[in-house]
């Protein structure tokens, strides 16, 4: 009694992938597959990440810029002579008189 194969290409694919060098070359074209798709999502994480890294480096450039517009606008306000001008002049102040002053003693 013989064994009758079929003639079927399903029964001839069956047969090519029960082959050990076969399963091996499948499961090393898979773990390539499944290498080559880590390297893609790693790349398109990377340029995301330096896109966010660059709108970081731009708005700290931003805020650099405008911490020094207002440390130099505060010593032009804090300026003696600016302070003194506003107290004369909006406020009406002026220094006291040697009879205006006492001496505290305790």
């Amino acid at each position: 009694m013989s064994v009758r194969r079929p003639d079927h290409p399903l029964f001839a694919l069956a047969e090519w992938t029960l082959r050990p060098a076969t399963r091996v070359a499948l499961l090393l074209g898979g773990a390539i597959l499944l290498s080559a798709l880590g390297v893609v999502s790693a790349s398109h994480h990377t340029r995301v990440l330096f896109a966010d890294l660059e709108r970081a480096r731009i708005e700290h450039d931003q805020l650099l810029e405008l911490r020094g517009r207002l440390l130099l606008e505060r010593s032009t306000f804090s300026a003696y002579n600016r302070v003194e001008a506003v107290a004369v002049d909006d406020l009406g102040m002026q220094a006291p008189t040697p009879a205006d002053m006492r001496l505290v003693t305790p």
